[in-house]
């Protein structure tokens, strides 16, 4: 029986160490790259990046694409230097730029970026649960001709640069 609680409890820890809260942590605002990548650090006294943070499950146009700058211009606004953002990692590209979604004030930047029609989900990454209520806003995006939904275009970043 003790054996059977030993194990129970092990998964229990186990599996809230793979929760998405439960790596969430604070940084900075060091610069806006464009309308899908920004780079922080821990604290808000530096200069110097110490993290790139793309934000996961979401495309926004690349600067050469209509809509690039519009999303690059909406993070300045949302996110100026030095604003206190919370970070939930869920991956790494590589050494220096981590996937992530990201929250101000409480409210998902990922989210936000969907509902003001200046990202794509993208279908090869967007796996967890909470992308099927982001396809939803997307959908409502288009139907609603938010930002890059009101043109005629439809080519996402990610087949923009074939």
């Amino acid at each position: 029986m003790a054996t059977r609680t030993g194990a129970c409890l092990l998964v229990l820890l186990v599996s809230l160490c793979f929760c998405t809260g439960a790596h969430a942590w604070d940084a900075y605002v060091v610069r806006v790259e464009d309308g899908n990548t920004i780079s922080v650090c821990e604290r808000p006294d530096r200069d110097e990046p110490s993290v790139i943070l793309r934000f996961y499950g979401i495309d926004a146009p690349s600067q050469r694409q209509p809509f690039g700058r519009e999303a690059r211009d909406f993070l300045l606004r949302l996110m100026p230097k030095g604003t206190k953002v919370s970070v939930d990692s869920v991956g790494a590209d590589d050494q220096l730029t981590m996937n992530a979604l990201v929250q101000v004030a409480g409210k998902s930047v990922n989210y936000q970026l969907l509902i003001e029609g200046l990202a794509w989900v993208n279908r090869l990454t967007c796996k967890a649960m909470f992308c099927r209520r982001w396809y939803i806003q997307e959908h409502q995006a288009v139907v609603n001709r938010r930002g890059l939904w009101g043109l005629n275009m439809s080519t996402p970043p990610w087949q923009w640069s074939r």
